[in-house]
């Protein structure tokens, strides 16, 4: 046949154009192969338009970029360090062409390939099924543009007259950056002509013809000519460090713009220009209902307002409200005593970096999921007077509504694609994966409070780390209880303010108990990221505030500060190795109406004290609080905790009540108890659990004092600790032997050991002890007895291994992004912190013929929360896989249930739990040597005791 007559005039949608060998020739002359490619695409069988054309979703994508580049100041200040004009524009239409290129791997005729329908309707001929999808569509990007399109712009200079005298391998980065956006870099290259074992010679050609016409769209002259502004070792190094933020905008951009809710499909041909223009336009209300778009508050408020509960403000918190700030990156450590309101402080001086134009927004990150939580109520006060505008936040509800208001308000996921022929995970699953997860949507928030975790990921070879070091761009990083970190996340916490710094950032680190060394450490991190040296510390008072700045390097501001009266005193400490004498010591204080707490070092240890007291306390009157409750549970807990023990709680509902908690108590919770019992910790922990003893003043009933000229009625302030007998001359296995769970937990015998001799003294004076008694135990010089020699040696060789790993776990800003020879983990499975590996368990109850979250028992809640809320973090050791059910109508709804799962149970354990009588019991295997045969442990859960094994192993075949 002649080719000639080879064409077929089509109607889609009302518009006529012609299809002849791939290329779209719309009625009034307009055309090109480019619009031959589908870039999303439904189900055959499902309504609406059946695809989105592939040029059109690039330019979503590069919509959302320009608009994001022209809200976001942080972001146009980054990639100023371009060095290029004061004209914007130039910038602009280079960040817009990389974002459109992001997409460039689906031109391949084995992504295309997927849908053979749509090949047929697009292009007039049947799928090349030679040309398997074999390699992710993000890599294929990379590995055109290294065999075919790098060469094509040095010779044709895409990118002004000088590109010809460049080598366009200093473009690499940015072609790495938007490729990347399934959340790692693009996989190492094939060798040959390998890009044809993917791409056909007309694949070829139409992104050419497209990347050429989105040149002339997007690209001014300066624009093009940008590598050119600076030498190109400079251009080269300063694009590897921009790719980090890069790559985070990519993902970001990519989501959106697949949200079909903003962009719907269109399958029909308009020029890139006129589709342009409307991208932009769906960009804009894109973004504005994303939540990560925000106005700060630019005027200065006093302290007053921000905090009118607070009558007189700590020397603290008067500080933080006095200090001058500056525009650029800063670094604050604030240390002082338990109560002193820290976080206050830092959250003033977070507005006030906010005011002065160094900020847009703060992430707090807390050690601990339970400390996260309990923030959350604390800033919701605060909230709305930081930012102009609505915010995105609901504050009119309790703790929990607060969460989840807060979750649902950034980046609402779009309508499903749901087509099962595609083997790429779409962008709107990858997204509504990544954000079934709350604490991650905390990252792009506005003001975020999250785990500390959640903001080190950011620097591991972790999927979607970059869109974490985006969510942190412009915010002020405020870590609370920064001495928590061990040696692995001090070393990644020291990278991520390195990261931060250079980005222009800000950070807060709070702590009341911060050796010298580590501060020194972190302060040098923060420098090195503004190309700086810090100075050495020279002030040891304390309470001290310490602040430098990148604008005036040579100088750091050591200021010793008073702290609140009220948390000035001397705390008697009793030091006991007997557990009958404990008992009766909380006994006492219950019989005469007093409230206690008994901070237990491990969950064990917990319920083995909870025994001790079910039977002789009402089931009110005993509280039992760690680590393995379903979030839903937790926060009840915490609710009630708080309600119990709070500042304004009153005497009769403290009355008689008895805690037993792990060390979730210990941090971060606004509670006191009129006696605290602790397990021995080292002397950091046991001034964070004393911080809870009597934090509040009160009368001699427990009533809350409103005069603060009135000091506490209840008497003699005592910490009792609970630890071995103690001796000057211990043996190695001095800790193990009577608190084998204590010795594993806190692995340095020695520093307990040096805690319990500092406590012989019989007591604490506060805060002028809190220097010595933090290097006394944790100094790099301390002579410890002979029989813990052997103990100190093996954890100070762990540190440094420790140290080592996290020096080849975390990035490096120079490398750019680039996978390299690193295996770029599934964030479920990179490590934020060492030590014993833990399983997230998700509790799915048998009820009714259905598999329901614990946390929707009664079918009346959004089931991705519900699972959120049903999710309890056990050790691997103890539950490694779950067991699947045999009888039929259960194990189908199992597997059905995996499905549904953000994660498709690969990173989670399902534990069935069945109604046995009046409790909820499951089986799942345990982590075993690969020469060891597996062991099925059963399980209990119970709102009142958590999740707890109740019997022996079974052995299975």
């Amino acid at each position: 046949m002649d080719v000639v007559m080879r064409f077929v005039c089509l109607n889609l949608s009302g518009i006529n154009y012609l299809r002849f060998f791939g290329v779209f020739l719309m009625a009034d002359g307009r055309g090109s192969v480019y619009f031959s490619y589908w870039g999303k695409a439904r189900q055959e069988t499902a309504p609406g338009e059946p695809y989105h054309l592939l040029p059109y979703h690039c330019l979503d994508v590069a919509a959302l970029g320009h608009e994001y580049f022209l809200h976001a100041s942080p972001f146009r200040r980054l990639l100023g360090s371009l060095g290029v004009s004061t004209d914007e524009r130039a910038l602009l239409g280079w960040l817009s062409f990389w974002l459109a290129f992001h997409d460039i791997g689906k031109f391949s005729e084995s992504f295309q390939g997927q849908r053979p329908d749509l090949v047929l309707a697009l292009q007039g001929r049947e799928h090349q099924r030679a040309k398997v999808y074999g390699k992710r569509h993000d890599s294929l990007g990379w590995l055109l543009w290294k065999k075919v399109l790098q060469s094509r712009a040095e010779t044709e200079q895409w990118f002004g007259p000088a590109s010809g005298f460049l080598s366009c391998e200093l473009l690499d980065p940015w072609v790495q950056a938007v490729t990347g956006h399934h959340g790692q870099p693009p996989e190492p290259l094939l060798g040959g002509d390998s890009w044809k074992l993917y791409f056909c010679e007309q694949d070829r050609d139409a992104v050419i013809a497209f990347l050429a016409e989105t040149r002339q769209l997007l690209l001014t002259s300066e624009g093009a000519n940008l590598p050119n502004f600076q030498d190109p070792e400079t251009f080269l190094q300063t694009s590897r460090e921009l790719s980090w933020w890069m790559a985070g905008l990519t993902v970001l951009a990519d989501w959106l713009g697949s949200n079909t809710d903003f962009f719907p499909y269109r399958s029909t041909a308009i020029t890139l220009a006129e589709y342009w223009d409307y991208a932009r336009q769906q960009a804009r209300k894109a973004l504005a209902a994303s939540g990560v778009l925000h106005r700060r508050c630019e005027v200065e408020l006093p302290f007053a307002h921000l905090f009118p509960v607070i009558q007189s403000p700590s020397p603290l918190q008067h500080w933080a409200t006095t200090v001058a700030v500056s525009g650029g990156g800063q670094i604050f450590l604030l240390e002082d005593v338990t109560g002193a309101g820290k976080t206050e402080a830092a959250v003033t001086l977070a507005h006030r970096l906010m005011a002065a134009g160094a900020a847009d927004g703060f992430f707090i990150g807390l050690p601990s999921m339970a400390t996260a939580n309990a923030m959350y109520e604390r800033i919701a006060q605060v909230y709305a007077q930081l930012f102009a505008g609505d915010t995105s936040l609901v504050l009119a509800h309790g703790q929990r509504n607060l969460v989840e208001s807060f979750a649902a308000s950034v980046i609402p996921a779009g309508p499903a694609e749901n087509d099962r022929l595609q083997l790429d995970a779409s962008a709107t699953a990858r997204c509504t994966a990544w954000l079934a997860d709350h604490n991650k949507r905390a990252l792009l928030a506005p003001a975020g409070v999250g785990t500390l975790d959640q903001v080190l990921l950011a620097v591991l070879h972790s999927k979607h780390q970059s869109l974490r070091l985006l969510g942190l761009l412009g915010k002020v990083l405020v870590v609370d209880e920064v001495h928590a970190c061990d040696t692995y996340m001090q070393h990644v916490l020291e990278v991520l303010l390195r990261f931060h710094a250079w980005a222009g950032g800000s950070a807060i680190l709070l702590s009341a108990t911060l050796p010298q060394h580590m501060k020194q450490s972190l302060l040098d991190a923060f420098a090195q990221g503004c190309h700086a040296t810090a100075p050495l510390l020279q002030e040891a008072a304390y309470p001290l505030v310490s602040a430098w700045k990148s604008e005036v390097p040579d100088q750091l501001e050591e200021d010793p500060i008073a702290t609140r009266p009220d948390v000035r005193r001397t705390l008697a400490v009793s030091y006991v190795d007997e557990e009958a004498a404990i008992v009766q010591v909380i006994e006492t204080a219950l019989e005469a109406g007093q409230c206690v707490c008994w901070m237990r070092n491990t969950v064990g240890d917990a319920l083995a004290a909870r025994a001790l007291f079910q039977n002789a306390l009402p089931a009110e009157q005993l509280i039992l609080f760690h680590a393995r409750f379903a979030l839903e549970d937790r926060l009840d807990i915490e609710g009630r905790i708080l309600d119990c023990f709070g500042k304004q709680s009153g005497a009769d509902i403290r009355r008689g009540k008895l805690v037993i908690a792990t060390q979730v108590a210990e941090q971060s919770l606004d509670a006191d108890w009129d006696l605290v019992v602790s397990d021995l910790a080292p002397i950091d922990r046991l001034i964070q659990r004393a911080g809870r003893l009597r934090r509040h003043r009160r009368d001699a009933q427990g009533n809350c004092l409103t005069d603060p000229a009135q000091p506490d009625q209840r008497g003699e302030a005592r910490l009792w600790v609970f630890g071995p007998s103690w001796t000057e001359e211990p043996r190695a296995d001095w800790l193990k032997a009577r608190f084998p769970g204590s010795a594993a937990v806190y692995a340095h015998h020695g520093q307990q050991w040096l805690t319990a001799k500092a406590l012989q003294k019989g007591c604490i004076t506060m805060p002028e002890e809190a220097r010595y008694l933090i290097e006394s135990v944790f100094g790099r010089e301390q002579d410890l007895p002979s029989g813990l020699r052997t103990n100190a040696g093996q954890v100070e060789g762990k540190g440094y291994a420790d140290a080592s790993t996290a020096q080849m776990n975390t990035l490096k800003l120079s490398g750019g992004y680039d996978r390299g020879v690193f295996d770029w983990w599934s964030e479920a499975k990179t490590p934020s912190r060492l030590g014993e590996a833990s399983t997230q368990v998700l509790l799915a109850c048998w009820d009714e013929g259905r598999l329901r979250p614990w946390a929707d028992q009664g079918g009346q809640r959004d089931t991705r929360r519900a699972w959120a809320y049903s999710t309890v973090r056990v050790p691997e050791r103890l539950i490694a896989s779950g067991v699947e059910p045999t009888e039929p109508g259960l194990k189908q709804a199992y597997g059905v249930l995996l499905e549904s799962l953000p994660d498709k149970g690969q990173w989670s354990v399902v534990l069935v739990l069945e109604r046995l009588g009046n409790e909820w019991q499951g089986r799942a295997q345990a982590l075993t040597k690969p020469d060891v045969a597996p062991k099925i442990l059963r399980w209990q859960y119970s709102k009142e005791v958590g999740l707890r094994q109740i019997e022996t192993p079974e052995e299975v075949a």
